[in-house]
């Protein structure tokens, strides 16, 4: 197991953390974007990584129930993370761009969780791990779909 994670408290206070991270880069991002859409849609990505760390932050044991039992739920993998190119967060994105760069963003942790899970010696958290995975993944297929729909017609 990854040393600090030793109880179900930790890995909740982990990913809230890198909830709290990936709402503060989105925030950065959209003070930077020139355009008034570019700078709503990046706000739009914080406030859905505020909701992910508030429902973290009050988790309680139906909460986790509800993470364990969604754990088998089918999540749609458009493989399209692995084969967008990437996008600098620091140059001046277009809509596709920064669908791009989401979208990666969510894959990346979503693998995070998924090896936490796989090095975990303790069952109970190596599931919380694969729960959060799971959830990482539905943000990015929901991303994708909308990649998807919007540039491959």
């Amino acid at each position: 197991m990854k040393p600090g994670f030793e109880t179900i408290a930790e890995v909740i206070d982990f990913a809230v953390s890198r909830e709290e991270e990936a709402r503060q880069f989105y925030i950065q991002l959209s003070r930077k974007a020139p355009d008034p859409f570019m700078q709503q849609i990046f706000m739009d990505f914080a406030h859905e990584e505020q909701k992910h760390r508030d429902t973290l932050e009050n988790l309680d044991t139906d909460g986790l129930e509800r993470i364990f039992s969604r754990i088998m739920e089918p999540v749609n993998d458009m493989g399209l993370a692995e084969t967008t190119p990437d996008t600098d967060a620091d140059t001046d994105m277009d809509f596709k761009q920064a669908l791009a760069l989401a979208m990666k963003r969510e894959d990346k942790s979503e693998k995070l969780y998924s090896l936490l899970a796989e090095t975990c010696d303790d069952d109970t958290i190596s599931l919380v791990f694969v729960g959060l995975a799971r959830e990482e993944a539905r943000h990015r297929s929901r991303i994708e779909r909308a990649y998807s729909a919007l540039y491959q017609q």
